[in-house]
């Protein structure tokens, strides 16, 4: 008669985690983090990924990364108990359910971290989120506004009369009169202002068309 095993009769898990698989899970709930962040940022604050890349995203990335890791240590204690057949695998199971079970783990798991419930770490994500987001928001503008004064520069090294076809191809007939006339009136520079006008109403494909030329 084979003798029970200790760790079974101890109520232990017979295939424990080791170090090195802890050490793989909470990187590869970093790595899934950092995913998530390039996907939540742009969706939060409806801005290009370029527009994200700022030190808010990162502080959002690094909270995000510290929950997702707490959650994925925490969920070890589920993932040893599933069948033994799948051991190999229970480190790469860690990282799945810490990261997309998040939520469901920290409500049912009564752990403090410095005195404070570990579910304040939401808290600090959704925080780090808003930061993050409106941090991508004025990225946006500041790059418009950029965008917008070369395109000033470059269209006021055209001569006028090809600042007045570039206004009759996007306003038709007559536009670059009446914008003379409306210049004229106020006092304002006429190649200046039709400029200006022009700047204003290009789309994206518009502007990096004349960037680029």
């Amino acid at each position: 008669m084979t003798p029970p095993d200790p760790a079974a009769a101890a109520g232990l898990p017979l295939y424990p985690l080791t170090p090195n698989d802890f050490a793989w899970s909470v990187g590869i709930a970093v790595a899934a983090s950092l995913l998530l962040a390039l996907v939540e940022v742009p969706s939060r604050s409806k801005t290009p990924i370029a527009a994200c890349l700022n030190f808010q995203s990162l502080v959002y990335w690094i909270i995000l990364s510290f929950g997702n890791a707490v959650t994925t240590i925490l969920a070890s204690l589920a993932v040893v108990k599933l069948p033994n057949e799948i051991s190999a695998y229970y480190y790469l199971l860690c990282a799945f359910f810490g990261v997309f079970a998040f939520e469901t783990i920290l409500k049912n798991t009564n752990v403090t971290v410095f005195d404070r419930g570990v579910l304040t770490i939401q808290d600090w994500i959704n925080k780090a989120l808003n930061a993050a987001a409106s941090s991508a928001v004025d990225n946006q503008v500041t790059e418009k506004h950029k965008q917008e004064a070369r395109i000033v520069t470059k269209l006021m090294h055209l001569s006028e009369k090809e600042i007045n076809t570039l206004i009759l191809q996007k306003f038709g007939d007559g536009a670059a009169a009446g914008l003379d006339l409306s210049a004229k009136s106020s006092g304002a520079n006429a190649k200046q202002y039709k400029v200006l006008q022009l700047a204003s109403t290009m789309t994206q494909n518009e502007a990096s068309a004349l960037l680029d030329q």
